[in-house]
């Protein structure tokens, strides 16, 4: 608007200085105070041209045309600002209407040549090139103005859907972690309330022991879930640095496991040393849950780009135990996990005989 403010001031005071050249020298009609005014009306409206299009190209040309009628000379000014008026309606309306009114402008201008006898061939044709091209310009800004919004339009409906792409990432990372917490807590916990069942008249010491466990057990997954409930870091203790503790935590439920770790033992990325600590809880859980094991043996393998784990258990599948690749996460769990990081898992079944294995590309994790 400040602009168009300062268009319609620059416009109003050449065409009045015209018009002051014009009664003292020049013979292109007699001009009035009217013809002034009606100067004025040309003009100044411009100013609320953006806003008013059509009103401010009817009162333009209604005050160009009635200069003519009263034998007033036509500003070259204000012939623009009646030709900014019309580009603005060009540019600023519907299709139907700037036609409509491109279509009028012929035989618009046909009648004022009519009325105003002294225009010269040279000035109409100068006229009519104004006018085609200030609707050319109109329709072209039109257009332009539609592809502008058509694309800031589609750049919000992709930005709004990649926002609800990461929501949906972020829920199902949550729920993968959570159902990992849970379910590796609750493992523990049921085996140890079990356990201090089983010898709370015999060996209270016993089922003392197996109370302290549940109670840590419990306090960690509670830290743990509110670790990833009230902040986007992941809990520290879900991290190969802890290993020891995680493998000491299945002993102590009265597994039989052993450890072998081998090559470079190095800090990995954040996201395959969570995923690489995450397929070893669950793996173990699901050791716990659902077989009856002899043994079970975890092995890491670092190598330069990667690093390979095999978590394998003997045992045999006690009467009634859920299957492995039951509805829940577990497996499918786990195989996102490791496609995220750009990993792969394997699961081997073989008489008395269950391994899972991931490998893990540490430089892709890194990416």
């Amino acid at each position: 608007m400040h602009a168009d403010g300062s268009l319609a001031l620059g416009l109003t005071a050449l065409a009045e200085m015209q018009l002051g050249v014009y009664a003292s020298c020049c013979d292109t009609g007699r001009v009035t105070l009217v013809g002034a005014l009606l100067t004025l009306l040309e003009t100044i409206p411009i100013a609320c041209r953006r806003r008013y299009p059509v009103p401010v190209l009817f009162v333009t040309g209604s005050a160009a045309t009635a200069q003519m009628l009263l034998g007033s000379p036509v500003t070259d000014f204000g012939l623009l600002a009646v030709v900014v008026a019309f580009y603005t309606v060009a540019a600023q309306s519907g299709p139907r209407l700037a036609t409509t009114i491109a279509a009028l402008t012929p035989p618009g201008i046909a009648a004022a040549v009519v009325l105003d006898r002294s225009t010269a061939p040279q000035q109409l044709m100068l006229i009519c090139i104004e006018f085609a091209a200030a609707w050319a310009l109109g329709v072209y800004e039109r257009r332009r103005s539609r592809q502008v919004a058509e694309r800031a339009a589609r750049v919000e409906r992709e930005s709004r859907q990649r926002e609800r792409d990461a929501a949906a990432t972020e829920r199902g990372r949550i729920a993968r972690e959570l159902h990992d917490v849970v379910a590796h807590s609750l493992s523990l916990i049921s085996i140890q309330a079990s356990a201090a069942r089983s010898v709370m008249d015999t060996t209270p010491e016993r089922a003392r022991t197996c109370l302290l466990s549940i109670e840590t057990v419990s306090r960690e997954a509670w830290a743990e879930m509110r670790s990833l409930l009230d902040s986007e870091a992941e809990s520290s203790r879900s991290s190969l640095e802890h290993l020891a503790e995680l493998i000491q935590r299945f002993r102590d439920v009265g597994l039989s496991l052993d450890l072998a770790v081998s090559g470079a033992v190095r800090p990995l990325p954040a996201a395959t040393d969570l995923c690489a600590f995450r397929v070893l809880q669950e793996s173990l859980t699901n050791v716990l849950r659902h077989s009856e094991p002899v043994h079970a043996r975890v092995s890491i393998r670092y190598g330069r780009s990667s690093v390979r784990l095999e978590i394998a258990s003997w045992g045999r599948m006690p009467e009634g135990a859920p299957p492995i690749e039951g509805r829940h996460h577990g497996l499918s769990g786990m195989r996102e996990r490791v496609r995220l990081v750009g990993g792969e898992l394997s699961v081997e079944r073989e008489a008395g005989r269950f391994s899972v294995q991931a490998l893990l590309p540490i430089q892709a994790a890194q990416r």
